[in-house]
């Protein structure tokens, strides 16, 4: 920078004393000097940049590279070792890692085959590929599904010499499941039961089931009288439910009916004031996708049963 003002004022002090002709070969003069210190400048910051970059230095910049799984550029950098410093410990030692690097570009090549092809079966099998899970863990939870099946009656709340039940309306049925629910916390909530039915390729949503208690000590805790210490987690456990859904034979009939959890906890240990029993558990936030692909069964759901 210096040396381009020293060249520039020498120019203009021409420019002012100087003939035509004078300042049109000064010009030229001072053009090419630029162009040669340019020249110099670029080869200083070549030469600069190869004393900078070392062997030792190009080596570790190649280790990371590969250690960060940049494999493309790792291997360049090994190659460049091997032609710019031959017959050297440098470019035997980037041989050496050049086979190590080519083994594990091989196996992630095999991996991401294996990936791709894994994708495809699944494509192709559909749902098929998901299989049933009767026992789910997540979180502080642990859901043994019992039963699942659809049915015309839905009964809950056994109190002994009594229990409540709930037919379905002419021409609709129940999707119903018996589930007992263990948990390490004393005020779980607990995750949405759905039910979903196959079409075009996709689950679709019908509705989320209704969880029940399936019994109580007697009528008295029933009623709130006293408290059933078995349905309380604070006490228990582990609490037995009965779930229903009631849904058209319309939509039971024109597609298979997936059973389905999403692992998410939002149904809320409630009181009623004025109701029996006293508590439920009630939906809250749950938001599922009104519809599922495979791949949605890969972390967020999971497939209890198909009916």
């Amino acid at each position: 920078m210096k040396l381009f003002t020293k060249l520039l004022t020498v120019s203009l002090f021409g420019i002012l004393g100087c003939s035509d002709g004078q300042l049109k070969a000064d010009l030229e003069k001072t053009k090419a000097e630029l162009e040669k210190t340019m020249q110099e400048l670029t080869t200083c910051a070549s030469e600069l940049a190869d004393v900078l970059n070392t062997p030792d230095q190009r080596l570790l910049n190649a280790k990371k590279l590969s250690v960060d799984g940049n494999f493309s550029s790792a291997r360049d950098e090994y190659e460049q070792i091997v032609t710019k410093f031959p017959n050297t410990q440098y470019s035997n030692t980037a041989v050496k890692e050049l086979a190590v690097l080519q083994k594990a570009i091989q196996k992630r090549e095999v991996e991401a085959e294996k990936q791709r092809a894994e994708e495809e079966r699944k494509k192709a099998l559909g749902f098929k590929v998901l299989k049933p899970s009767n026992t789910v863990k997540f979180g502080d939870l642990s859901l043994n599904f019992e039963k699942v099946w659809i049915g015309k009656r839905w009964s809950f709340d056994d109190r002994g010499s009594e229990y409540s039940l709930r037919d379905a309306t002419r021409g609709n049925q129940h999707v119903l499941v018996r589930v007992s629910i263990s948990s390490e916390s004393k005020n779980p909530d607990l995750p949405p039961i759905l039910a979903y039915q196959y079409f075009d390729g996709k689950l679709i949503l019908l509705g989320a089931l209704r969880y029940e208690f399936r019994r109580w000590k007697d009528y008295g805790s029933y009623l709130g009288n006293y408290a059933d210490y078995g349905n309380d987690f604070a006490h228990s456990k582990k609490i037995p439910f009965n779930l229903g859904f009631e849904t058209s034979q319309d939509n039971l009939k024109s597609g298979r009916v997936y059973v389905v959890m999403r692992k998410i906890q939002c149904f809320t240990r409630e009181n009623k004031d004025f109701d029996r029993p006293e508590v439920e558990y009630k939906m809250g936030i749950c938001a599922p996708k009104s519809s599922l692909v495979v791949s949605d069964f890969e972390n967020d759901y999971v497939l209890i049963k198909t009916l």
